[in-house]
């Protein structure tokens, strides 16, 4: 029974969970969903699109765990397939509004702690600023700053060449020292 053995480590988890038994899957959204849902947060700015896109993560994963390597990284094609279900909906012809008001307090919170920001005028700038960059330099910016993935590791998940990836990392850096310098006058800052 898996929720007698808390410490199983994730190959196993999986490994359980191809053999049907239901607490292993439960385990296993129990220890991604926050993080997944956390990173479709950030990619969409809003919280019903990142509820929708982390449920059809999980479950287009489940549909195809058959198919998943125990030893791959569970992480990694999760957040794959969770940027996959982002873009596909930005190629969608409805694309829905960017509502920042609908997201909770706890929520705010959660996001300046795990950014480690402290002052939230930067952060909400930041979230802005974000907000207007091309999907591909949003996603690769979220994957290397927040998950701490490594060049090749994002190249994978998109399915673009790691020069790509750090071709589109390089413009959204300087797109937002762009944009954050004029809000904050950081050039200023930096002559004193």
């Amino acid at each position: 029974m898996v929720k007698e053995q808390p410490g199983l480590d994730e190959a196993k988890l999986i490994r359980e969970c191809q053999r049907g038994q239901a607490e292993a899957g439960v385990e296993l959204v129990d220890r991604y969903w926050k993080r997944v849902f956390a990173f479709a947060y950030r990619l969409t700015l809003n919280r019903a699109d990142a509820e929708d896109i982390a449920q059809e993560t999980f479950l287009r994963a489940f549909s195809k765990l058959s198919e998943f390597n125990p030893e791959g990284q569970f992480k990694a094609w999760l957040l794959r397939i969770a940027t996959n279900l982002f873009l596909d909906t930005q190629k969608s012809p409805r694309q829905k509004d960017v509502s920042k008001g609908d997201m909770t307090e706890r929520e705010k919170e959660q996001i300046s702690v795990e950014t480690k920001a402290e002052n939230k005028e930067i952060v909400a700038a930041l979230q802005d600023v974000i907000g207007t960059l091309s999907n591909e330099q949003r996603t690769v910016i979220l994957l290397r700053a927040v998950e701490h993935m490594e060049y090749h590791e994002i190249a994978g998940i998109l399915g673009i060449k790691e020069a790509t990836v750090r071709w589109h990392m390089y413009e959204g850096r300087r797109i937002l020292w762009q944009k954050l310098s004029k809000k904050f006058d950081l050039e200023a800052l930096g002559n004193e």
